[in-house]
C-alpha cells in the first residue's frame, strides 16, 4: 500500500505541488519525506534533506571494523609467521641439499641402548682452491684419506648426551675387509684412523664398534673446509687460548688469551698437534673446546634469529658434510640438541681411558687405551 503526505490551503489548492508552488520546482531537495511500503518490509527509504534536524538510524550508519588484537600484538603476531615460514622453508632447503654416502658396517654388531653417532672430521681437501689450500696449510691431498677427528656421542634414552673422544692414533684392530684394490685383509692391529683409508666409513664404523661394543646409529662426516665455513658462518668462536702458539705445519700463530677466530685461524687450532706438548692428546682437548664453543655460538640468538645467518650455517654445512644414507634433517637436529646440551655442561666429554699415549707399535707411535677402564666406560653406555 502506498501512502502520500499533503495537505490543502485555503483557496484548496494542494500545497508543495508544482503547480501550486512553482519555485518550489526550482530546489533539489525534497521537501517532504516520502516512504514507500509494501508487504514483508521497506523496500526504499529517501535520505531527508541536508540540515533538515532528522538523525539517520543506527542501523544506516557502516561501522568501521576493529582488529580483536591491539596493534603490538598483531606486529609480533607478524613476525613469528614470518620466521615459522623461513624456517620451514630453511628446513627443505637443508633436507634437497644433505649429502649422503654409504656409512653402515659392513657386518655389524647388534643394536645397543640409546643413540650412537659417530662424527669424523676427515683430511678431505674437497671444495678447495690451490689457493685455499695453500692459505690454510692444509698440504697436498696424498691420495688415501683420514681422520684427523673421531668423536663417539652417546644420546641416551633420558637425552643425556656423552662425548667421547677417541685418538686419531689409537692402536686397535681393523676388522678382516675387502681393501679398496680388491685384496681380502684378515683381522690386524692398526691406528684407528688408518680404517678410512682402507675401507671407507663403512670401515671406520666396523672398526668403532668392534672396539667399544656399541652399535653406531648415525654417522657424520666433515673436511677442512666444513670447519672454516661453519665458524665464519657463526661470525667466530670464542676460544680461551691457554699459552702463545707458533706452529708452521698448521699455520697457526696466535697469542694467550681469549679471542674470537676466524674459519682459518679456528680449523688450524683443532689441526695442530707439532707444537702441542700433549700431542695428538692435546689435540683432542681442542677440539672437544671447539665444537663446544661452536655450538654455543649457533645457539645464540643473534645467529638463530638472523636470517642469513642461518641460510650460510646451512649452507656451510649441506657443502661440506656428509652423513649416512639413512639419515635425516631431523636426525641431524637431534644431534644438534645434544651437542648443545654439551656446550651448555648438560652432559659428559671424555677422552677414552688411555694407559700409554706415545707407545711404540709396528705402526709408529700410537695411544694404547687401558683396556680395563676404556671396557667400563663402554659397558656403562650399553656396549655389549
Amino acid at each position: 500500500m502506498e501512502s502520500t503526505v499533503y495537505r490543502r490551503g485555503t483557496d484548496g489548492k494542494v500545497v508543495g505541488t508544482p503547480e501550486a508552488n512553482p519555485i518550489a520546482n526550482q530546489v533539489d531537495e525534497p521537501i517532504f519525506s516520502v516512504s514507500t511500503f509494501r508487504a514483508g518490509g521497506v523496500s526504499q527509504t529517501q535520505t531527508p534533506p541536508k540540515n533538515s534536524g532528522v538523525a539517520l538510524p543506527k542501523s544506516a550508519v557502516k561501522k568501521k571494523s576493529k582488529s580483536r588484537y591491539p596493534r603490538p600484538i598483531r606486529y609480533i603476531r607478524n613476525v613469528v609467521l614470518a620466521y615459522l615460514a623461513f624456517f620451514l622453508v630453511l628446513g627443505f632447503h637443508a633436507t634437497s641439499s644433505l649429502e649422503k654416502m654409504p656409512a653402515s658396517a659392513i657386518v655389524p654388531i647388534a643394536d645397543t641402548a640409546g643413540t650412537n653417532w659417530l662424527l669424523v672430521g676427515s683430511d678431505s681437501r674437497e671444495g678447495l682452491t690451490e689457493a685455499e689450500i695453500k692459505e690454510l696449510h692444509t698440504g697436498k691431498d696424498e691420495g688415501s684419506q683420514r681422520t684427523d677427528t673421531i668423536m663417539l656421542i652417546h644420546i641416551s634414552e633420558n637425552g643425556k648426551p656423552t662425548l667421547i673422544s677417541l685418538p686419531r692414533d689409537s692402536y686397535v684392530v681393523i676388522p678382516a675387509h675387502i681393501a679398496l684394490d680388491g685384496s681380502s685383509v684378515e683381522d690386524r692391529k692398526n691406528k684407528i684412523n688408518t680404517a678410512y683409508g682402507k675401507g671407507g666409513a663403512p670401515l671406520l664404523v666396523e672398526t668403532v664398534e668392534r672396539n667399544t661394543g656399541l652399535h653406531i646409529d648415525h654417522y657424520m662426516e666433515v673436511g677442512f673446509k666444513g670447519i672454516r665455513d661453519i665458524t665464519n658462518a657463526v661470525g667466530g668462536v670464542n676460544m680461551c687460548i691457554p699459552a702463545d702458539i707458533t706452529d708452521k705445519n698448521s699455520g697457526l700463530n696466535l697469542l694467550a688469551g681469549c679471542q674470537e677466530l676466524d674459519g682459518k685461524n679456528a680449523l688450524a687450532y683443532v689441526r695442530m698437534r707439532y707444537a702441542d706438548p700433549k700431542g695428538d692428546l692435546g689435540r683432542v682437548e681442542r677440539q672437544q673446546q671447539y665444537l663446544s664453543s661452536v655450538m654455543k655460538k649457533v645457539a645464540t640468538l643473534p645467529v638463530i634469529l638472523n636470517p642469513i645467518s642461518m641460510w650460510k650455517l646451512v649452507d656451510a654445512g649441506t657443502e661440506s658434510v656428509n652423513v649416512g644414507e639413512g639419515d635425516s634433517v631431523l636426525d641431524v637436529g637431534a644431534l644438534a640438541r645434544a651437542m648443545r646440551g654439551l656446550s651448555n655442561g648438560n652432559g659428559t666429554l671424555i677422552t677414552v681411558p688411555v694407559s700409554d699415549p706415545d707407545a711404540n707399535t709396528a705402526a709408529g707411535s700410537s695411544v694404547i687405551w687401558d683396556k680395563d677402564a676404556a671396557r667400563e666406560l663402554f659397558v656403562s653406555l650399553g656396549a655389549n
